[in-house]
């Protein structure tokens, strides 16, 4: 009986330290280890100008007492190396502006150093008008370089390319009837901070999607989704989606940098993306 109860506890102690060191992880080093992935997404609508352009997306940084300048940092070293051509913020700058501690003016500095020849563009998310931030974040994001679009539409005429940006629809005035507005003979390009919203642009001249919002679960289980994932991030969590409609569209969602809720990351980076599109071969 001795020896049983010995060994119960050895594993109990054993799950216990593996516990911890799980807890360790998911607080301490997962939430500063930035990741980049790269993508090739593939059209014939890509034209000569625009073969081999590299855009970088990247999103959810939740400014605030977990996520500061110097995390950001890594991303402007990521960014620097990456030389895209085309820079897109997702949304999600600030994670409570009205009790954000920090500098905005800091943060616009840091937008500024990123630079993209052909734009770097933006959308709101949804904590970018809740915590006060609503009147804020689009002069932070314009005093970096960045363009804001609110159910805008703006286009690389040079390049055969549309950005098309959709207001958050959360807490915002998203309106994804925007997205009608891309050209049939344009390489067109949505951005919605929430990934769902596909499902309703899904009809349009759309080629590519970038989004953000899940922050890829951020505690990746899939078992607690219900409790886990955002409204409007239930369908499209991570990664490239690709649909079989008429123009063969792709979403991509970008699991952010950083956290919300809790400050933890469990097998879910922070993440830069870098996607090249290119003529069918």
């Amino acid at each position: 009986m001795f020896r049983l109860f010995k060994t119960l506890f050895r594993i109990l102690m054993l799950i216990l330290i593996i516990g911890l060191a799980v807890i360790c992880y998911a607080r301490y080093i997962e939430p500063h280890t930035l990741q980049e992935k790269y993508y090739t997404v593939e059209s014939p609508l890509v034209t000569e100008s625009a073969e081999n352009l590299k855009i970088a997306v990247f999103g959810d940084t939740h400014f605030g007492d977990y996520y500061n300048i110097e995390d950001f940092k890594k991303v402007l070293d990521s960014l620097e190396k990456m030389k895209p051509d085309i820079v897109v913020f997702s949304g999600d700058l600030i994670d409570n502006y009205d009790n954000y501690t920090g500098s905005a003016d800091e943060i616009s500095l840091s937008l500024s150093e990123i630079e993209a020849p052909y734009g770097k563009y933006a959308v709101f998310g949804n904590h970018d008008y809740g915590g006060g931030a609503e009147n804020k974040y689009q002069a932070i994001l314009e005093s970096g370089g960045f363009t804001v679009l609110k159910n805008q539409y703006f286009a690389i005429d040079e390049l055969g390319i549309a950005i098309i940006g959709i207001d958050d629809v959360i807490i915002g005035y998203g309106d994804p009837a925007i997205a009608s507005m891309g050209r049939p003979d344009y390489f067109n390009i949505v951005l919605s901070h929430a990934p769902d919203v596909m499902d309703e642009v899904l009809d349009y001249n759309v080629d590519l999607m970038l989004s953000g919002h899940t922050h890829g679960r951020q505690i990746n289980l899939k078992y607690f989704d219900e409790y886990i994932l955002p409204p409007f991030g239930k369908n499209y969590v991570s990664g490239m989606y690709e649909f079989s409609n008429e123009r063969n569209s792709k979403l991509y969602v970008n699991s952010g940098l950083g956290t919300t809720k809790l400050p933890v990351r469990f097998l879910s980076p922070p993440e830069l993306t870098c996607i090249k599109i290119v003529q069918f071969p």
